[in-house]
């Protein structure tokens, strides 16, 4: 069910479809006076859905403080919210989509009464724009005089600045922070703060990646909005969440700021401002947690998000909601398209996984019996060099292509019996090649030297000096093969993020595999910053550094290792961010649990998950729960309409999944498994795993040999495969709801 943020207008009040229910529920009330049956009768439950409109207050005050309705706040409860009728006490539903509330308008306009339609209508997008490039450069009252919007001349956001339509609205931003003076008590904490100082229509974008005209507003007064900010100089805001809508709202519909919206659980407020010039992105980030609570796909969605902020944001993610399946599938058409590209890679660390492989390494070669020992780059230093190169903004330029002279090298070497290169004072003869090495003959010696083909091209691309040695080679043949081919046009370059995404990064032997580049990671001691360090690498020579338009972004699965045994070094320079079982995603767009629906009874999956890693907490810790993605094959065949699948998905969940990992989690102490199952609560027929009695006396005889190990040892047993308490549903309903099983039986 599509969200919907629109307001309606009713009684003179303008209000969001929740409350809009509410409202016109207690008109209705108060028009008639109704009995609670009449209440239904007149608004019957279809016209919401499953949960319909109504609970008794007295049944919603019974419930346990852990109910998914209370926990979610699923009904308005407050003290001017609750419905009082002749007869009781209800409570009103907050759960209201665009197609439940279409519902309920057609049927509260069929009671006379009157609603209008929303009130603001919305665009697609709105640009915050900032005016100030430097300083106290402030651009605005050019731009309001000459009525033009510019783009700074640093080369940044050109494309972006492209996007702009004629007929979007603009605004001219200022972004900043404050602790004190602030129109809320933020109990001393910094608050982001964003000024207002202009608002405008494009009447035309020049196309140029520069300059729009625009028709500014001339009476508008400067506005100052508090938190949810954004510091770059360019925001693209699609009016998709109610913290988008408001600060639309704000900045052109002349509406207030609620402050409200901002306020968590705590009564404290939660500023949730995108300030950081890579859309709140750290440089280095490890998500960390249980398995099967979806780090690997948070991961992706975590480097599309950094690799091109712009486009992740143009999805239009509430990622307080998660994911649309339109937008998993657009999330995941960036991200093959950004690994195809080479801005993403990934990898896997093991105990085996070396420097060799990540940083550089020696790797041997065999060219007729010929041994020669090639520095081979690993794929951290691959990417670095990569992003490197697309770390500041370059102008188009004319350039040498090493690709465009190898070609035309290598195509002369093969008509040639060899190819002589000259020196200052001597020459030497290139005599063949391949994949990895040129080899050449010294104009007095031996035919068997060699030079790499990879430090040539990183000397050709000036990656790289080689002063000493060698360099005496690679320096002509360097003049040769550039004498080979004119330069080329290169195009202009932007600036363009690339990520490394490090799956069960725990696992490896971090020092060993990071060596001295552990420091060179950290965001100050970043290539592009002040304080960037460089280093030279021991199997090359390099100089190498880390740009600080890398991130990392590491997996970390805690039931393998506690994060409390995590290097100290990485855990200095890395924020970690806990993926813990997600409920939500086991819950409808209605925001109902999803259920098996099989023989009559109903398997609620979230009270299932939810039971088993309570008991998981209680007899191991938090960090070994169960994680929600185990059982999504489950909700995707529910939410199909296929409970048969569902039922049979969820029998393979346990036996191949869920009581293997437990087997492993408790060391096959399978008295501590029964206990999550609730085994020990339930009738024996509909346990999977049973307790039996050792008959010592059966298996050794009459004697006294055995000793006291005979005193309350216990045998277990998992049922059988193909039995058919995998497929009753009371076997599921049983491990979170004993009392809902048939007594006495077994």
């Amino acid at each position: 069910m599509a969200r919907d943020y629109s307001k309606y207008q009713f009684n003179g009040q303008e209000l969001g479809k929740n409350r809009l229910v509410l409202e016109v529920v207690k008109q209705y009330v108060v028009d008639q006076n109704p009995t609670y049956k009449e209440l239904l009768d007149t608004f019957p439950a279809d016209i919401q859905g499953s949960r319909g409109l109504f609970i008794e207050k007295s049944k919603y005050d019974a419930l346990p403080e852990e109910a998914d309705d209370k926990k979610n706040n699923r009904y308005f409860t407050k003290v001017d919210e609750v419905i009082t009728l002749a007869d009781r006490e209800v409570l009103v539903t907050t759960q209201w989509g665009v197609d439940n509330i279409a519902r309920f308008i057609k049927k509260a306009k069929s009671l006379d009464f009157e609603i209008g339609e929303p009130a603001n209508s919305y665009d697609d997008v709105y640009w915050f724009l900032g005016a100030s490039y430097g300083g106290d450069d402030d651009q605005t009252e050019r731009f309001l005089r000459d009525g033009i919007w510019q783009n700074g001349t640093d080369g940044k956001y050109t494309d972006k600045v492209r996007e702009i339509n004629k007929g979007d609205k603009i605004a001219i931003k200022s972004a900043y922070t404050q602790t004190h003076g602030l129109p809320f008590d933020n109990k001393g904490k910094m608050s982001s703060v964003m000024d207002i100082k202009a608002i405008g229509v494009v009447t035309e974008n020049l196309n140029d990646g520069k300059t729009l005209k625009v028709d500014w507003q001339t009476d508008f007064k400067k506005l100052t909005w508090y938190m949810y900010t954004y510091q770059p100089r360019i925001w693209k805001v699609v009016p998709n969440n109610k913290e988008r809508r408001a600060l639309v709202d704000f900045t052109f519909n002349g509406a207030k700021q609620d402050f409200s919206i901002f306020v968590n659980t705590d009564e404290e407020f939660n500023d949730v401002s995108i300030t950081s010039s890579s859309d709140d992105s750290s440089l280095n980030t490890i998500l960390y947690g249980p398995p099967g609570t979806g780090k690997t796909y948070h991961s992706i969605h975590a480097a599309v998000k950094a690799a091109e902020p712009e486009m992740f944001n143009a999805l239009g993610i509430d990622e307080s909601f998660g994911t649309t399946p339109e937008q998993r599938s657009e999330l995941t058409r960036l991200y093959k398209e950004l690994y195809n590209s080479g801005r993403i890679r990934f990898v896997t660390f093991h105990q085996s996984y070396g420097y060799e492989e990540f940083v550089e390494g020696l790797k041997a070669s065999s060219d007729d019996g010929n041994i020669s020992y090639d520095v081979e780059d690993g794929v951290f230093k691959k990417i670095s060099v990569q992003a490197e190169k697309f770390l500041k903004p370059k102008e188009a330029e004319s350039n040498y292509s090493f690709e465009k002279a190898w070609q035309v090298f290598t195509e002369q070497l093969s008509e040639e019996e060899f190819v002589e290169v000259q020196m200052s004072k001597t020459s030497f003869k290139v005599l063949d090649f391949n994949d990895s090495r040129i080899f050449f003959e010294k104009k007095s010696g031996s035919q068997d030297h060699t030079l790499s083909i990879s430090t040539l091209r990183a000397i050709f691309e000036e990656r790289r000096e080689y002063t000493s040695g060698l360099g005496v080679y690679y320096r002509p043949l360097v003049k040769y093969l550039k004498e080979l081919s004119e330069p080329e046009q290169m195009s202009a370059i932007e600036r363009q993020n690339f990520v490394l995404i490090i799956d069960e990064i725990n696992r490896g032997n971090i020092s060993k595999i990071f060596g001295e580049l552990i420091t060179l990671i950290e965001p100050s001691k970043r290539l592009g910053q002040s304080e960037a360090i460089e280093v030279t690498l021991p199997y090359s020579g390099d100089k190498f550094s880390v740009p600080d338009n890398l991130y990392i972004i590491g997996t970390m699965n805690t039931a393998d290792r506690s994060l409390a045994l995590m290097d100290t070094a990485l855990r200095r320079r890395f924020d970690f961010v806990e993926m813990m079982p997600d409920y939500n995603v086991l819950h409808d767009e209605e925001g109902l649990p999803f259920k098996v629906e099989s023989e009559g009874f109903k398997i609620d999956l979230v009270m299932l998950l939810q039971t088993l890693n309570k008991r998981i907490s209680a007899l191991y810790d938090r960090e070994h729960q169960l994680g929600h993605a185990f059982l999504m094959p489950v909700v995707k065949a529910v939410a199909a309409g296929d409970d048969e699948k569902a039922l049979h998905e969820l029998k393979s969940c346990f036996q191949n999944k869920i009581i293997p990992l437990l087997a492993e989690y408790f060391f096959e102490d399978w008295q501590k498994i029964r206990l999550v199952l609730g085994d020990n609560q339930k009738p024996k027929a509909y346990q999977l795993i049973n307790q039996l009695d050792v008959d010592y006396e059966v298996l050794f005889g009459d004697t006294e040999d055995v000793g006291d190990i005979t005193d309350g040892v216990q045998d277990y047993k998992l049922i059988k495969a193909d039995s058919e308490l995998w497929t009753a549903p009371l076997t599921y309903i049983g491990i979170y709801s004993v009392g809902s099983l048939p007594k006495g039986e077994g």
